[in-house]
């Protein structure tokens, strides 16, 4: 059996003292000493864990949009409303050209970006939320996560995660314990933040929808 792993121990005499404790925030430690294990609330981002099980898995930009009609939206993303195309067309050029699929929802306008960013872009975000509210979430496989919060044509935050630091004051109630400084689970977080400052709440079943209607639209360059 090979060995992956060594532990050095060194041990030497001293006189007896108290006992010093340094953690004992260990659920398990509760479990062994006997003592009730404090209850735990479930984390805000446990409800989009989902997200890394999907097709998305791996990168993606979701954008959420109020007060503005599906083709308003499809035309911010630089796409033409007249000319969709399937998603396996869309997939079979993924490597020359970047597409996006829309989704009207209750109050709301989901796009999804499969492996690609507009989303994030300032200078779509700006035009999307002129009328209401535009959120994103964007993900790659390089570990790379952004934030976008923008309303009334402004860009009210843009936070690459892990950010350990102050956020904008527009932004803070919409980021309250999300431990955005965790590098774990960023997209999950970034599309908790995005239900709460937009007012849906993605869901697997989004996906699938899009999946049936089978529509997506090739971006500009």
């Amino acid at each position: 059996m090979s060995r992956t792993e060594s532990y050095l121990l060194t041990v030497w005499a001293a006189p007896a003292t108290d006992q010093i404790v340094h953690k004992r925030t260990d659920r398990l430690g509760y479990r062994l000493r006997g003592e009730q294990e404090p209850a735990t609330p479930p984390r805000p981002e446990k409800a989009y864990s989902w997200i890394g099980r999907s097709g998305l898995s791996e990168a993606a930009t979701i954008t959420v949009i109020t007060g503005m009609g599906l083709d308003d939206v499809v035309r911010a993303f630089q796409a033409d409303p007249q000319s969709a195309t399937t998603l396996q067309s869309a997939r079979d050029q993924a490597g020359h050209r970047f597409s996006v699929s829309f989704l009207a929802v209750d109050g709301a306008v989901l796009a999804v970006e499969d492996n690609g960013f507009m989303g994030s872009a300032a200078e779509v975000l700006r035009p999307l939320s002129a009328q209401g509210r535009a959120a994103s979430i964007f993900w790659n496989i390089n570990a790379v996560r952004r934030l976008n919060l923008a309303e009334g044509g402004e860009l009210l935050a843009t936070l690459e995660l892990p950010h350990d630091g102050p956020v904008p004051a527009a932004a803070d109630p919409y980021l309250a314990d999300l431990d955005l400084a965790d590098y774990r689970d960023g997209a999950a977080k970034g599309l908790a933040a995005v239900a709460r400052f937009t007012g849906y709440q993605v869901r697997p079943a989004d996906l699938t929808r899009i999946e049936e209607a089978d529509r997506a639209y090739f971006i500009r360059s």
